[in-house]
């Protein structure tokens, strides 16, 4: 079954891993708007979502992850992004 999202104004790749996990941010011309790592703690995963906020609202700033649970994928859910 096909999963439709609203249109968004970037999308972000996170690479999930133990320790560091590489973020990527796009627009929808496939320019890079940012790029950057985040520690695997609750003060990475807040500096994340505190960096995806001064992009745009968070229902504009759709997440791509390999992971489809876990208390990183819930925080991104909890703050607005789609995932």
């Amino acid at each position: 079954m096909p999963v439709s999202l609203p249109p968004a104004q970037f999308f972000a790749g996170l690479n999930w891993a133990t320790e560091v996990h590489a973020v990527c941010v796009m627009d929808t011309t496939g320019t890079i708007a940012d790029r950057f790592t985040i520690a695997h703690t609750a003060d990475g995963i807040a500096m994340l979502i505190h960096r995806l906020a001064k992009l745009a609202d968070a229902a504009d700033v759709q997440i791509a992850i390999e992971r489809p649970n876990g208390r990183l994928v819930d925080l991104l859910l909890e703050a607005g992004h789609p995932v």
